[in-house]
């Protein structure tokens, strides 16, 4: 993960960047703490987990690769990004790579904004973006096979 500032922030007026990949599991609530201010009343966390079934196949798990010297930089000017556009005093965006379980997280987004209307938009534009842009792809690991998925779905 990458802290733009180095660490997370309490009660900084420089607003927190934080991004990454990450091939262990993710802690939803350590990531949200991580990056909670003292200045800001409104914490917004979503977690996307791996589901099943989908579209009628069982599924076992995600395989998510990432494009290592593109997918982190990506993600970082999405959260940067997103910063700006909300006035947010802090967001974050991990993703998993390699294989993620039924019920596992495969990304944690948090938006961290003085009034909750900020931080819920801020959210619902980190994961929008991060999926639509990041150069991560995923194959679904079925009971009857495996199959890339493409596109995603808002």
């Amino acid at each position: 993960m990458h802290h733009a500032d180095g660490h997370g922030a309490s009660s900084q007026t420089t607003p927190t960047v934080t991004s990454g990949l990450s091939a262990s599991p993710l802690d939803a609530a350590a990531l949200a703490e991580s990056v909670r201010r003292d200045d800001c009343g409104a914490v917004v966390v979503f977690e996307g987990t791996v589901r099943s079934p989908n579209h009628g196949h069982l599924v076992e798990a995600l395989e998510y690769e990432a494009w290592d010297d593109k997918a982190p930089e990506q993600i970082r000017s999405i959260v940067a990004e997103v910063i700006d556009k909300h006035a947010l005093g802090a967001a974050l965006a991990v993703h998993r790579t390699g294989r993620v379980h039924v019920g596992e997280s495969a990304v944690v987004v948090v938006a961290v904004g003085v009034h909750r209307g900020s931080a819920f938009a801020g959210a619902e534009e980190l994961i929008n973006r991060v999926k639509a842009e990041a150069w991560i792809w995923k194959k679904e690991i079925r009971v009857d096979g495996e199959v890339w998925v493409e596109g995603c779905e808002q």
